[in-house]
């Protein structure tokens, strides 16, 4: 009787031991601090930012180290609230740093447009343009200029097709081309003759369908 009295006692003895633990380490979290932020904070529109030199520390409440974690040596523990694979945002003004999902603080950084003056924006116009996100600046817009005289030749007529030659945007090099008509393997003057043009046309795309038959 007394020996079953006894091991109910150590047994209460150990729950309520077991009880105050738990209560402890309630009353004791650890605190995660960002002992060190990433290398770089300032970034182009273009780029991914990198958490390279991330450093935190782990203490609990008596404010004793328990650990000291590297993002370089536990990238695994680390998550952000920017993708990492994709390029940063230029409305981005912090990035918020994860250990083991624990928010640990939120890095400010800067994200700027990388602006390159005289860019083509197309057939028609060229300006100044974001080389990140494809920002343009409407003011500095206009129209391509180009030299009518400084036409260069690309490659020589065929009897079925055209020579063609280029020209190039004296502020961006944009370059546009142009066929030179009549140029092709038979003498304009004789118009009358275009037909063996047509039929040789006709025959080359009946023979690319049925050498695209034969490699099948």
């Amino acid at each position: 009787m007394k020996t079953k009295r006894l091991l109910a006692t150590v047994l209460s003895v150990v729950m309520l031991l077991s009880v105050f633990s738990v209560i402890s380490l309630a009353a004791d979290p650890y605190t995660f601090t960002l002992s060190q932020g990433p290398y770089q904070t300032e970034y182009y529109d273009y780029e991914r930012f990198d958490p390279s030199g991330i450093t935190v520390t782990v203490t609990n409440s008596t404010g004793s180290v328990v650990e000291t974690v590297y993002y370089s040596s536990a990238t695994y523990r680390f998550s952000f609230s920017v993708n990492l694979s994709k390029k940063i945002t230029a409305d981005t003004t912090a990035v918020d740093v994860y250990l083991d999902n624990v928010l640990v603080e939120s890095v400010p950084v800067t994200v700027n447009h990388k602006y390159e003056e005289n860019t083509s924006l197309g057939s028609t116009k060229h300006g100044t343009k974001c080389a990140g996100c494809g920002d343009v600046i409407p003011d500095t817009m206009e129209e391509h200029s180009y030299d009518d005289t400084a036409w260069t030749p690309n490659d020589d007529a065929s009897f079925l097709r055209d020579s063609t030659e280029s020209n190039f945007c004296l502020i961006c090099n944009h370059e546009i081309k142009r066929e030179i008509d009549g140029s092709a393997g038979y003498d304009i003057e004789f118009a009358e003759y275009q037909f063996l043009r047509d039929l040789m046309v006709y025959i080359d795309l009946l023979l690319d369908l049925i050498f695209g038959a034969i490699k099948r």
